[in-house]
């Protein structure tokens, strides 16, 4: 698959994974499956299991967060161009459990996206039909029926070291 900038349109079925590899080991032990990364939409999804899932048999508050970082951290490499980028902040905000059987779509959109400074928003929906026939959340209290967590994601673009040309063409990251 050829890439370009920012340019990326990765589908589930192009191949395994936008850069032919996983995103994390974590997300394939939970069983996430991205489904769509662009640099201006990052789609995924996953069930709620006992591997996601903490002592009371609901999604774990810090699963929310790492996937948050992490497909809002693919978008901002896409829209980046692929340069490094490293999370200086996510705050998540859990709205309702999901139980462990839950179908739960991930959306992850930029709010910024500046040269040196991004902002995503992602979003934990229960999806319409889910595993074990549970039915779809719905929040009287949010304006998004479903909606289970809500994280920002603020990513700095990390500059290369002009040096790093000499050598191969390795990128080395600067201090932030």
């Amino acid at each position: 698959m050829a890439v370009s900038n920012s340019s990326l349109e990765w589908k589930k079925g192009d191949s395994l994974y936008p850069f032919g590899q996983s995103l994390s080991p974590v997300l394939d032990f939970i069983g996430f499956e991205l489904e769509r990364a662009s640099a201006t939409l990052i789609e995924g999804r996953f069930v709620v299991s006992e591997r996601s899932a903490q002592l009371y048999g609901v999604l774990h508050g810090g699963i929310s967060a790492f996937i948050s970082e992490s497909v809002g951290s693919l978008g901002a490499i896409i829209a980046s161009g692929f340069q490094q980028v490293a999370g200086v902040e996510v705050s998540t905000s859990h709205l309702q459990p999901a139980p462990v059987g839950m179908e739960i779509e991930v959306k992850a959109t930029p709010i910024h996206i500046g040269r040196k400074l991004q902002v995503w928003e992602v979003k934990l929906i229960s999806a319409k039909s889910s595993h074990n026939n549970l039915p779809k959340q719905r929040s009287s209290k949010t304006s998004e029926p479903g909606l289970i967590a809500v994280s920002k994601l603020t990513a700095s673009v990390l500059s290369s070291n002009p040096a790093a040309k000499s050598q191969d063409a390795k990128k080395i990251p600067s201090k932030l």
